[in-house]
């Protein structure tokens, strides 16, 4: 029993370190168009933290409107940012959306495209481009 609670115990404390939490956040002009985006990454599960992190970065840069963008529990993995242009009602929108994936690239950018068909107005024939792309 005693070597069960050591050998529990190590295991514990050696697989902290790979518990981790990503966040983006996007900064909005007037009209409600994402203006830029930022990441913050951090030790620990601690989602929240990490949000509240990148949204930081973004109100010290002087943007007034921030909103989370996406987060993950994720230790490692890829992300993936698209950003798109679209006709609603007559106005043009600038959006960016954002992926994770522990799998790869590729598998972030198929999330990122997710969110980025659930915005209202936006159509895929008014297409996107790949923002910027990586692994954390």
């Amino acid at each position: 029993m005693k070597k069960l609670f050591l050998t529990a115990a190590l295991l514990f404390v050696f697989t902290f370190p790979v518990f981790g939490a990503a966040a983006f956040a996007e900064a909005l002009d007037k009209d409600g168009n994402s203006v830029t985006w930022t990441f913050s990454f951090e030790s620990g599960k601690n989602v929240t933290k990490a949000k509240n992190n990148a949204i930081k970065q973004l109100k010290q840069q002087g943007h007034a409107n921030v909103k989370a963008g996406a987060t993950t529990s994720l230790n490692k993995g890829f992300f993936a940012v698209l950003q798109t242009a679209y006709w609603v009602e007559g106005v043009l929108k600038n959006s960016f959306v954002f992926g994770f994936s522990a799998k790869s690239v590729d598998d972030a950018k198929n999330e990122a495209l997710k969110e980025l068909k659930k915005l209202k107005g936006w159509k895929e024939d008014q297409g996107y481009s790949e923002n910027k792309t990586g692994e954390f």
